[in-house]
């Protein structure tokens, strides 16, 4: 199995919870990693014959900005859709989710979410 990994994309969106993340909006740090049973590219040199990460990154730049939703655990299943539809190929994704600044009182890096699927799994929502 061959993976095409994003890490760390950085989008600002107004989701949350709270009325304030809405109003204000946050940053995301958002990490894809795309696996696939074989990438052709890897022997032909030909970006046709692998998932242009350039592509990727729009979808997600696209829905992430764009989006309003409570959850992270949402906004993650809503970009494996979007990713799995676009790109056939796809046979599994796993998406982190990062938020710096989520509204929690202590010192932490980040809270996130990971929420991985497979194609198999993602039949009735593509």
């Amino acid at each position: 199995m061959d993976k095409i990994v994003l890490k760390n994309m950085r989008f600002r969106s107004f989701s949350g919870v709270l009325p304030k993340e809405k109003e204000d909006g946050q940053d995301f740090v958002i990490t894809l990693t795309l696996t696939l049973k074989d990438i052709p590219g890897c022997r032909t040199d030909k970006l046709s014959d692998t998932v242009d990460y350039g592509k990727v990154f729009s979808i997600v730049k696209d829905y992430v900005e764009n989006a309003s939703v409570d959850l992270i655990e949402y906004m993650a299943y809503q970009i494996i859709v979007k990713i799995m539809r676009a790109f056939s190929e796809v046979k599994e994704i796993s998406c982190e989710i990062q938020k710096p600044r989520a509204p929690i009182d202590g010192d932490f890096d980040y809270m996130s979410v990971i929420i991985s699927r497979t194609r198999d799994e993602m039949e009735k929502d593509l």
